[in-house]
């Protein structure tokens, strides 16, 4: 077991302002109750809406029925689909798919089907839930730890994957899903062989997201401990990844008799993809872009027409190319404020970094995202060091965080609806 310290800071309020926190305390909770009421529904309301761009349903199907490659109504929508040999590939991860395969077995019993929209309310929802426990842990009271979780989902651009429930969208909301979960194990139990296992299921779901096992393997070399544990934990740590690496592999040489080929060299891409994938599967080329719109794009105004620089409503709508994380992500700008002195932080920092530079030098990170979605393979770490790092330096949270969180949910979710869906609906 890997060894560690929680660190946790009580204050003492003093007697004369008691009551007058237990107002502001009592009317944060009630902003947030609402908030969660409304931002839920909506979750709720657009998942079980939306049918289009239901590939891993439809692979789910195709596993149960014994096939590798996508059938039946599948064949209608071949985008980013991968031809071989006759037979359409859909090349993503394909954790998505085993986990719909129960549901949709009895979907096929009752003659429905199972849409991705069905499950994954209940993926943001555990979501949050993981998210209040690791709050929680790491010092804050309830109402604060309501509002990180609140704040993930709908106050970064997870909130665009969490409401549209599209494949690429779903399989990053599981990816989230099991990273928060190996954050709660690392502050928690710290069982390698857990930590393994969520990792390895990463793994199977989006690569890059995977790499976050970078943080606990540093955080077993630096612990103080004899090497032959440290061995038996990095052992237990890289066994389950190393099962699911071969799997996968497996899987490759099944479809396209190439164990290191996932699809994407022959995949169906729009003609915007395939002049930057011309360039590149991954480049240097392709960084620049990547930067901007992870660092510094902007919402794209609304214009009255052509030749005027009068705005008509909704004013801004979001750039489906994508938006910097301090658009979507305000909170984020704490961080400039806290120091990263501890081997944990400098750990955390580190993996984040190993997971953004293959991302940013990827072709194919836009178009049809809300904010910088590939982001969020690496977010979920950065939000842990932001809470973590807060809690040690400043204590609680303030109003004015809690505020930033709440506004910043309402600016998403007014970006989302003036202009994401139409996009989306239009292509």
């Amino acid at each position: 077991m890997i060894s560690h310290k929680n660190h946790r800071i009580h204050r003492e309020m003093p007697e004369s302002s008691r009551s007058g926190a237990k107002l502001r305390i009592s009317v944060g909770l009630v902003l947030l109750l609402l908030a969660l009421v409304w931002f839920l529904g909506v979750t709720a309301w657009l998942n079980v809406g939306i049918r289009n761009e239901q590939q891993f349903a439809f692979l789910a199907r195709s596993f149960l029925h014994g096939n590798l490659d996508l059938i039946g109504p599948a064949l209608s929508n071949l985008a980013d689909t991968s031809p071989h040999h006759g037979k359409y590939y859909w090349p993503l991860g394909p954790l998505p798919a085993v986990m719909l395969m129960p549901f949709e077995l009895a979907a096929t019993a009752c003659g429905t089907f199972f849409y991705q929209g069905y499950l994954q309310p209940f993926l943001v929802f555990a979501l949050m839930a993981i998210i209040f426990r690791i709050a929680r842990r790491t010092g804050y009271d309830a109402e604060d730890g309501g509002y990180l979780a609140f704040g993930f989902a709908f106050a970064t651009a997870f909130l665009g994957v969490g409401l549209w429930p599209w494949s690429w969208y779903f399989s990053q909301v599981i990816t989230c899903v099991l990273v928060f979960a190996a954050i709660a194990e690392m502050i928690g139990r710290r069982r390698p062989l857990v930590l393994g296992i969520l990792f390895a299921l990463a793994l199977a779901t989006r690569a890059t997201a995977a790499l976050g096992v970078v943080w606990c393997i540093g955080e077993v070399l630096c612990t103080r401990s004899t090497w032959r544990n440290k061995l038996l934990s990095l052992v237990a740590i890289g066994f389950p990844c190393l099962v699911v690496l071969l799997l996968l592999l497996l899987y490759n040489y099944a479809r396209f008799g190439n164990v290191l080929d996932q699809g994407y060299v022959e995949q169906i891409v729009p003609p915007h993809g395939a002049t930057a994938r011309a360039m590149g599967i991954f480049s240097l080329r392709h960084l620049p872009g990547n930067l901007y719109y992870l660092l510094l794009a902007a919402p794209t105004p609304v214009r009255y027409n052509n030749e005027s620089i009068v705005l008509a409503f909704p004013f801004v709508k979001a750039n489906p190319w994508g938006m910097s994380l301090f658009v979507t992500s305000p909170c984020f700008l704490y961080m400039f404020g806290l120091q990263y002195r501890d081997t944990t932080s400098r750990l955390l920092l580190l993996t984040v970094i190993v997971i953004a530079l293959p991302i940013l030098f990827y072709y194919g990170v836009g178009y049809r995202q809300f904010g910088y979605r590939y982001s969020l393979d690496f977010m979920p770490l950065l939000y842990f060091l932001l809470l973590r790092n807060y809690r040690q330096q400043r204590g609680n949270l303030p109003a004015v965080f809690k505020a930033v969180l709440l506004v910043s949910a309402l600016w998403n979710l007014y970006l989302f609806f003036t202009a994401v869906p139409q996009s989306f609906l239009a292509l």
